[in-house]
């Protein structure tokens, strides 16, 4: 009966962090419920990903969002600065 019960207390618990985790990135970045704005983030991961960056990318964001993205200290806030640039731009 306890094992059973753990089983059931960690699904509840998986459940929740996920429901709580999806939110949470819907609430900082509402963009990401729009097709187009995924897009955009996932193809400028995808053409960065090898190192080079084509023109159209670079044009697509803002200067300011650019010299941010260059001075980023790590991968991690490089992409949270990416993120920012598609899902928050209107």
């Amino acid at each position: 009966m306890i094992q059973k019960k753990n089983h059931v207390n960690y699904f509840i618990n998986t459940l929740f962090f996920f429901a709580g985790f999806s939110v949470g990135i819907i609430f900082i970045w509402p963009g990401t419920v729009n097709l187009e704005k995924r897009r955009c983030f996932f193809n400028i991961l995808k053409d960065g990903s090898d190192g080079k960056v084509s023109l159209g990318t670079i044009l697509s964001i803002e200067p300011n969002y650019l010299l941010k993205i260059k001075n980023a200290p790590s991968k991690y806030k490089k992409i949270l600065l990416i993120g920012d640039q598609c899902f928050r731009k209107s």
